[in-house]
Formats: C-alpha cells, structure tokens, sequence
C-alpha cells in the first residue's frame, strides 16, 4: 500500500510540474512572431526638368523696294519758245507715230531718205490746213503747230509707190486720250514740199526738237519730245 501511494505521488509531481511550464514555452514550430519594421524613408522623385521653348519668330522677306522714280531734270531745261531749221528735203515724209516715255511723250515724224530736213514747230492759238487755211482744232489745252520741211507721201516727187498718200488734211493719225501730255495730231496739209500737223498738248507744256539718222536704213527722223 505504501509503495502504490508514493508511485502515485510520483506522477502526480511529474504532471504539475508539466503543467507549470507554459510560461517559458517557446513557440509553436511554424509560428512567426510578428517584427516591427520602421517604417521605410520617404523617397523624393526629383521634379522633371522644365525646358522653355522660345516663341517662334517669323521674318518676313523684305519688302520689294518701289520702283525708282525717274530723275525728268532735264526736262526742266526745255521752253515753251519756238523753234525752227530752215533746211528742205525732197525725201517724202511716209510716216507719223507716237511713243510714252517717263518724263515726256514723244512725236516722231518719218522722212524716206537721209538728208536733214528742217522744221518749224510753235504754240498758237489754233492750227489752219496748208494752204487753205481752215482752222483745225485738237483736243487739250493748247496746240502745237508742228511744220517739217519735207513733202508728205503722195505730193512729193519722188516717183516710188504712186499712188499712196500720207493721210487727207483734216485726218487725225495719232489720238492719246490718257498720256500724260499729248492728245492727237492731225495732218493739216502738205504745201510747197513741206508738210503741216496739228498737235494737240495738254497744255502748254516745254518741248524740244532734234532730228536723226537712223544708220540701218538711212531714214531722218523729226522728234518732237513734249514734257509731263
């Protein structure tokens, strides 16, 4: 009986002392205990850099200068004054035409040969046919009476082309309506080898006169130039 007991006493104490060491047990296999991780440090993307554009510049051609104005001072030496030459041609004066330059208009009178042939060229209050005398107007403020000293195409002696005449007095062979001096020119006859035009100006505007040979094919040419 007393050997039962002090066995049984025995594995009592071997219980107890089981139970009583839960205190200090360490954790279940396969059990983590939770770790404090401090928190990490704040982590600063840099700002992307700014780049400025410039604004666009547009350049624009450079502007097309005007066109030169041209330089009419030698018109400023011309007069209003008559002028004549007395020298005749017997070449037949064919042709009559008219040409715009910058600073005057111009008059061209074409005589069929190259001899000098002299001119009368005036203002006057209305220009009459030669020989009769009738007066023949033009248009604009004033008339030139343009006498060169050549016979016209059909009256001359010449003996080339018969049959073809200049113009009949009164006809009108140049008309200008817009330029800026002369208006018309009328043929107001041809009378004792020389031949007679109405000029209409604007008005009474300085003119020169001067004649020439053309060398390629010997033709004398009367000029009267007519400032702006």
């Amino acid at each position: 009986m007393r050997a039962k007991a002090t066995l049984t006493a025995l594995v009592c104490g071997l219980v107890l002392a089981g139970c009583g060491s839960d205190q200090g047990a360490a954790p279940a296999p396969g059990s983590t205990s939770a770790a404090t991780t401090p928190p990490s440090a704040a982590t600063t993307t840099p700002a992307p850099a700014t780049t400025t554009t410039p604004p666009r510049t547009t350049t624009s051609p450079p502007a097309t200068p005007p066109p030169a104005t041209p330089s009419c001072a030698a018109t400023s030496r011309w007069s209003t004054e008559a002028r004549s030459s007395a020298t005749m041609s017997r070449d037949a004066l064919y042709l009559v035409r008219a040409g715009r330059h910058d600073c005057f208009d111009r008059v061209v009178f074409d005589v069929n040969g190259p001899a000098e042939a002299g001119y009368v060229v005036r203002y006057v209050t209305v220009v009459t046919s030669d020989p009769k005398g009738d007066p023949l107007p033009v248009p604009g403020g004033a008339a030139l009476e343009v006498v060169v000293r050549a016979p016209a195409l059909g009256t001359d002696d010449s003996g080339h082309q018969p049959g073809r005449v200049l113009a009949a007095t009164g006809d009108t062979l140049v008309t200008t309506p817009g330029w800026p001096a002369l208006r018309a020119v009328r043929f107001a006859g041809s009378f004792e080898g020389q031949s007679t035009f109405a000029v209409g100006v604007r008005a009474k505007l300085p003119f020169r006169v001067f004649t020439q040979v053309d060398p390629r094919d010997a033709i004398r040419r009367v000029v009267v130039d007519i400032a702006h």
